[in-house]
């Protein structure tokens, strides 16, 4: 049997006041009407406050539901949620389909987001260069070598009591000077301190454009200026005399041959080629009359290689040149001044009271090409002659 809602004191004390004072001044019929109103009202008012238990919260209804939790897990199948009384009401009064956008996707606080740390930077190239080359730490602004000009002859067999030839050789000195490759990027105090990503950022990201710039440098600097003295501006110039029309070339070949006249110049062996990436892949792709690789199944996960050279493969160098070379430090080396520095500073016009700051990175160094013999550069599309 269900048992009627208890009313609250204070609306109950106020019916039976209500009713007091009807009975004292009313008539009797008069009476009786009010009494149906009040007991009308009586009947209402317990309706109201014996519905105010709440019912389970639908998101709830949700959480608690073993058929919808099994399908947000498995992102498939179904499940069926039977709805009755207010909250089928509550539901069926809305219309609107219940999307990401309309619920606060982008809405600071409404819905999560998973934020990936740090910035990704654009496209950049291996820097490979320097590591094919020796360097060395100097304090100097200039470095001095003295190379030999004009070699000894060879000996000669001698009879017995008789003059022995005399040799003679010559010297000459050359410098090279020490030069600065910088950059540098104006930035607010109040964007480095907000953004604390940022200053990683760009660090790396300045130190990596000066190690670009010193590669191109090493390879192609003209010497003019505060350009350093290149390699391939000093490198000896491919024979093409050395291919043979007759016989068939391809790019192998070139390489080979400038092996060739290394050798035969009796230079320091060489220990790698330089080339662009579309170069190598083309070598790297070349094949046989049976359709098989010339360097090798695809597979291999060797380091790139040819006729024992390392392979150097960069954007650095313009497509269809190529350079062999030495990184025997009696052929070349790298002398370092100052090695890569970031620095940050306000001093520099009105940053200190604007709160700006400047970032630049730099570095001091210079290219001792030794024996500029012992590099043979040229093209892939030189004819032979």
């Amino acid at each position: 049997m269900a048992t009627t809602p208890t009313l609250p004191p204070e609306i109950k004390s106020a019916l039976d006041a209500l009713r007091a004072g009807i009975a004292a001044a009313a008539p009797a019929s008069k009476l009786q009407e009010l009494q149906q109103q009040v007991d009308a009202l009586d009947i209402k008012l317990a309706d109201k406050h014996g519905s105010d238990v709440q019912p389970l919260a639908f998101v709830d209804k949700l959480k608690e539901h073993e058929g919808f939790q099994r399908l947000l897990h498995d992102r498939r199948g179904s499940a069926i949620l039977t709805l009755s009384g207010k909250d089928a009401a509550a539901m069926l009064s809305t219309k609107t389909t219940l999307t990401e956008t309309g619920q606060g996707f982008m809405t600071t606080g409404v819905m999560p987001i998973d934020r990936i740390p740090g910035i990704t930077p654009e496209a950049r190239q291996t820097l490979t260069v320097r590591d094919a080359l020796t360097a060395r730490p100097t304090t100097m602004a200039v470095v001095d070598f003295v190379k030999v000009s004009s070699p000894m002859g060879i000996a000669s067999p001698v009879a017995e009591a008789s003059t022995k030839p005399e040799n003679a050789v010559t010297f000459t000195s050359s410098s090279e000077k020490i030069r600065t490759i910088a950059t540098w990027i104006p930035a607010t105090k109040q964007i480095l301190d907000d953004f604390t990503e940022l200053a990683s950022f760009l660090q790396t990201s300045l130190t990596y454009y000066v190690n670009l710039e010193e590669e191109l440098q090493l390879l192609s600097g003209d010497n003019t200026g505060e350009n350093l003295h290149g390699i391939i501006p000093q490198a000896s110039a491919f024979n093409t005399g050395l291919l043979v029309p007759t016989a068939g070339w391809n790019k192998i070949d070139i390489i080979g041959r400038a092996i060739e006249q290394l050798t035969v110049a009796k230079e320091i062996p060489p220990t790698f080629v330089v080339m662009h990436p579309s170069d190598w892949w083309s070598i790297r792709l070349t094949k046989d009359s049976f359709g098989r690789y010339l360097l090798g199944d695809p597979q291999t996960t060797a380091n790139a290689r040819l006729f024992d050279l390392l392979v150097i493969s960069t954007t650095s160098i313009a497509a269809g040149t190529f350079l062999v070379g030495s990184g025997n430090p009696a052929a070349a080396e790298i002398r370092d001044r100052m090695e890569m520095q970031f620095e940050v500073s306000t001093e520099h016009q009105d940053y200190f009271v604007k709160n700006l700051v400047a970032c630049r990175a730099e570095k001091r160094t210079a290219l001792i090409c030794k024996r500029p013999g012992s590099f043979v550069t040229g093209t892939f599309t030189t004819s032979p002659a």
